[in-house]
C-alpha cells in the first residue's frame, strides 16, 4: 500500500524527466512564414480583386490599391532586417523608445494623415505572378528549412545526459554534464515575440547550455531560435537532474 501510494504521487517533473527530448534549432529562415504569408495575401486579393490590364499584349492582373505593394514591401524587408540586426535587451527598449519620440514627432510637426496621404503617392503595383512565384519560393524555403533542414542533426538529452545527433548519419555522441546550466535568451521583441508567434503561446529563443565534461575541460552550446524554448529549458532540467 505504501509503495502504491507512493508511485501516485510522485511530481510530475520526475515524470517528465523519464523522457528523451530532442530539441531542434532553425535558421533564421524560419521567420520567413510572415513573407509567404503576405505574399499569399497579396495572391488572394489581386485574384479576386484585381483588375486586368494589357502589357505587351498580355493580360496582367493587378491590384489597382498601393497598400497592398507598400504593406508587402514592409513586411519583407522588415523580415529580412529585423532577423539580421536583433533588438536585444536594452537594444530593444532604445529602439521601442526611438520608435515612440519619432512618433510623437510626426504627429506634432507635419501629422500622420499627411504622412500616409504622401505614401499612397508612391505607386507600388505588382502583378498576381509576382506574388505567386514569391509564395511558392519563399514557402518551399521555410518548408525545407523547417521540416528538414533542422531535423538533420539536432540536441538529445536524456536523463542524466546530454548530446547531439546526425539523423543522417545515426551517430550520437553524449555527455555526462557536470555543474549543468542553462539559459533561455528570448529577449528579442520583433524576432522572438512577434516573428516567433510568441503572441499566439509559441514563442522563439535562443537556449545555452553550458556544462563540465566528467575528466576535465568544459562545453558550450548555443541552440538558435528554438520553439516554445521555456518548455524545453524545463524538461532539460528536469532530465539532467534526473537519475538515470
Amino acid at each position: 500500500m505504501t509503495t502504491a501510494a507512493t508511485s501516485q504521487t510522485k511530481p510530475v517533473a520526475v515524470s517528465l524527466a523519464r523522457r528523451s527530448l530532442r530539441i531542434y534549432e532553425y535558421s533564421d529562415l524560419v521567420y520567413w512564414w510572415a513573407i509567404w504569408f503576405a505574399a499569399l495575401v497579396g495572391v488572394f486579393l489581386t485574384y479576386f480583386f484585381g483588375e486586368s490590364y494589357q502589357i505587351g499584349g498580355k493580360a496582367v492582373k493587378v491590384y489597382t490599391s498601393p497598400w497592398l505593394g507598400i504593406g508587402f514591401l514592409v513586411v519583407m524587408f522588415s523580415t529580412l532586417i529585423f532577423t539580421h540586426l536583433r533588438a536585444r535587451g536594452l537594444h530593444a527598449i532604445i529602439f521601442g523608445l526611438v520608435v515612440v519620440v519619432l512618433g510623437l514627432i510626426v504627429h506634432m510637426t507635419v501629422g500622420w494623415t499627411a504622412v500616409f496621404d504622401q505614401i499612397t503617392l508612391i505607386k507600388v503595383h505588382m502583378n498576381l505572378a509576382y506574388y505567386m512565384i514569391t509564395f511558392v519560393v519563399t514557402l518551399a524555403v521555410w518548408l525545407y528549412t523547417t521540416f528538414v533542414h533542422a531535423h538533420v542533426s539536432y540536441g538529445v538529452v536524456n536523463p542524466g545526459e546530454i548530446g547531439w545527433r546526425s539523423a543522417l548519419t545515426g551517430q550520437i555522441e553524449t555527455f555526462r554534464p557536470l555543474n549543468f546550466q542553462v539559459i533561455k535568451r528570448s529577449d528579442d521583441i520583433i524576432v522572438h515575440r512577434i516573428l516567433g508567434l510568441g503572441f499566439l503561446g509559441f514563442g522563439t529563443g535562443d537556449i545555452d547550455v553550458k556544462f563540465d565534461v566528467p575528466g576535465g575541460g568544459s562545453l558550450q552550446h548555443s541552440f538558435k531560435n528554438v520553439w516554445r524554448p521555456d518548455v524545453k529549458v524545463a524538461k532539460m532540467e528536469a532530465l539532467i537532474s534526473a537519475d538515470s
